[in-house]
């Protein structure tokens, strides 16, 4: 390199105090050497001669960036050429050199190898955990080491080190964090900006594979009882980033303490608070790679495996990738019917304990059933959710009897679809029988009961029998209050379900109050950044928009579009709502350049999630032709109102609500073209 006299390499800084010669303070710097990038390393290899691109791609891969690794391979390259008279090919190379790890070990004493040996078992280390390692393990250990001076043509790697004479016996904790701050010295040793530390990876892996597999599995579980403990009586709402980091190293260090069974029932118990706080991008891929422990460990065929392919299932589904959550689920109906019986015998005849076991078992298939039904309404394919609930129920019912409390959550669910597709008919006698069931077996009082009568408030709220609807949510919330507390998440669902039935009556001022208190609540309980903070913060701008109090509306809507593009990513169906609500409001104000984009994510979001005949995609495309409609655009209009009038009556039938508007719409927009070719034959 031009101008460059001499490189020097080492692990520490070289002291360079103020009285030196001035004229040094320019050319002297000092770099912090840390992996060689592959391109580098490549072309290092390269130069030495090393031709073949294969070999030299094996050799980069294994190296993890260490140029000694590198000088050795160039050995090993020249060796084989020189004696076995051969050209050297990839299956030469990629093994773990051991002149490295014996390079590295030179520089050690024993206490010093055992200590790095206990410290490669973490992902890393930082005060907290080094302080609790050095009591539980009396890794801080007498060291009087001088090390030797070593030299190399190439960068500085953790054979290269300055003479260091340490003399300062332990005989406390203090020089434990001494001895630790002597041996991170090393290059192998890294710490980042938070002041975590790190041991190389070649290194680490080194150390694993010398350290005696009985001690590892004693680290690994002194570890997990270390991460899990920060894990215990925790609330959703006070979850942090510590958590997070203290849930992914548990879960690390339990697959190699816990048999694959354990691992199963450890996890679905310790992920539970990030699973009902909405760190679903966190969880799943944990539940992705403890379905490949199970399926080696149990086999395909186990009620573990399919419990984990059906929460996995859920997950997806809450993320809004339909098509995944499709798959795990019929795995794991194919499993829970090959392993539990499609139809398993009935144990309304018995009392025993052998009762609760087929009770449980005939329970799986018919959960997985409704998980599907879920799946499939959510799609908006309305027939065939219709079809895994009733076959749901029907197993529920002939498995745990007509009038068991397991039946109810099926029972619910299809009066909902009933309900959502406009057959208030079938809806009613099942909520009726479900909320009937529910207050004999649980008593009036019982939040179960709660739920059935929240969503019988919603049915006859639908029907436009909005006294009985108001009735029914006051009792709700006043059972909500009274056995879960007035700050539960569940109170805030109520309230919000009453503001939504004053706002449809036009009752603004009763609605605003019950909104702000189920913000509050929410907030406070969950979090900010929770997604039913979002639909809270969506229905009050929604609110401010049917006030007319557009200013308000615009920032609580672009609230919940963030929190919901972070919580679920930019692809779910959440998202696209929000867009078009936003869309809407922005067309409101007049600012139809801000809406026509938003519609446009909205409509691309929801068909490619939903499928191009779901209701949301007619209801975008409805919005969209309006937006076409008052800018005059009636010939981009006119095809967008066709196609949604196509879906909805198809989907939701002739009769529908949604219909009538869409053709109200279309009578509109043909008066508007009506009232223009008018005037264009008039000015001609």
């Amino acid at each position: 390199m031009p101008g460059l006299s001499w490189v020097i390499c080492g692990r520490e800084k070289p002291p360079w105090d103020s009285g030196c010669d001035p004229d040094w303070e320019m050319p002297l710097e000092q770099h912090q050497v840390d992996e060689l990038s592959e391109s580098y390393s490549d072309e290092f290899l390269e130069d030495c001669g090393i031709e073949n691109k294969d070999v030299r791609d094996v050799i980069v891969k294994a190296s993890e960036g260490i140029p000694f690794y590198l000088n050795l391979s160039v050995d090993t390259y020249e060796m084989i050429k020189a004696f076995k008279k051969r050209q050297p090919i990839p299956e030469d190379f990629g093994k773990t050199q051991p002149e490295i790890f014996k390079k590295f070990m030179n520089c050690l004493i024993d206490n010093e190898i055992r200590a790095l040996k206990i410290f490669s078992v973490p992902n890393f280390l930082d005060q907290d955990l080094l302080k609790t390692f050095m009591a539980e393990f009396d890794t801080g250990s007498e060291t009087n080491t001088e090390y030797p001076v070593t030299s190399s043509e190439y960068p500085v790697t953790s054979a290269e080190y300055l003479v260091t004479n340490t003399e300062c016996p332990v005989t406390n904790a203090e020089y434990s964090t001494a001895a630790f701050s002597e041996l991170a010295k090393f290059s192998f040793f890294k710490k980042d900006a938070v002041e975590r530390y790190s041991i190389h990876a070649l290194m680490r892996k080194n150390l694993q594979e010398s350290q005696n597999a009985v001690d590892r599995k004693t680290v690994h579980q002194f570890l997990l009882e270390h991460y899990s403990k920060k894990l215990e009586g925790l609330e959703i709402e006070a979850i942090s980033q510590k958590h997070e980091i203290a849930l992914i190293e548990a879960f690390y260090h339990a697959k190699e303490v816990f048999e694959a069974e354990n691992l199963f029932n450890w996890f679905i118990s310790v992920s539970e608070p990030f699973y009902r706080a909405a760190f679903w991008q966190l969880i799943v891929p944990m539940y992705e790679e403890m379905l490949i422990i199970l399926k080696e460990k149990l086999g395909q065929e186990n009620s573990s495996v399919a419990t984990t392919l059906n929460n996995l299932a859920k997950l997806y589904e809450s993320k809004g990738d339909y098509e995944k959550a499709l798959s795990l689920y019929m795995q794991s109906l194919e499993i829970r019917e090959k392993v539990l019986g499609p139809q398993h015998p009935s144990v309304a005849a018995t009392l025993n304990n052998l009762a609760g076991l087929y009770e449980n078992m005939g329970d799986y298939v018919a959960t997985t059933l409704n998980n599907l039904a879920e799946f499939y309404k959510n799609m908006g394919d309305n027939e065939k959710a219709i079809l895994f609930y009733k076959r749901g129920l029907q197993i529920s019912e002939s498995v745990l009897g007509p009038k068991h409390p397991s039946v109810v959550p099926t029972l619910n669910n299809l009066a909902e679809l009933y309900g959502n597709t406009g057959d208030y008919e079938k809806a009613l006698p099942l909520y009726i029988q479900s909320f009937e069931i529910s207050e004999n077996v649980l008593g009036p009082q019982h939040p179960s009961v709660a739920t059935i009568l929240n969503n019988l408030a919603e049915l006859y709220k639908n029907m436009g029998e909005y006294e009985k609807a108001l009735l029914l949510y006051k009792r709700t919330l006043e059972i909500r209050e009274t056995s879960l507390g007035p700050q539960h998440p569940y109170v805030a669902t109520t309230l919000n379900n009453l503001a939504l039935l004053y706002e449809s009556l036009g009752c603004y001022e009763e609605a605003l109050p019950l909104y702000m208190r189920d913000l509050k609540i929410s907030e406070n309980v969950l979090g900010p950044q929770h997604p039913s903070v979002a639909a809270t913060l969506n229905n009050l701008a929604a609110l401010y928009y049917n006030m007319g109090d557009y200013e308000k509306a615009l920032p609580l809507y672009t609230r919940s579009l963030k929190i919901r593009e972070t919580v679920f990513g930019p692809k779910h169906p959440y998202v696209a709502t929000t867009l078009n609500n936003l869309a809407g409001l922005y067309s409101i104000m007049g600012d139809y350049e801000k809406a026509l984009p938003l519609y446009n994510q909205s409509l691309e979001t929801s068909e490619s999630l939903l499928g191009p005949q779901h209701p949301f995609v007619a209801t975008t495309l409805n919005n969209l032709a309006e937006l076409y409609r008052n800018t005059g655009d009636y010939e981009k209009a006119l095809p967008l109102y066709m196609r949604s009038l196509k879906i909805s009556e198809n989907v939701l039938g002739p009769q529908h609500p949604s219909v009538a508007i869409i053709l109200n719409n279309l009578e509109e927009l043909n008066k508007m073209q009506g009232r223009k070719l008018t005037l264009i034959n008039k000015g001609n």
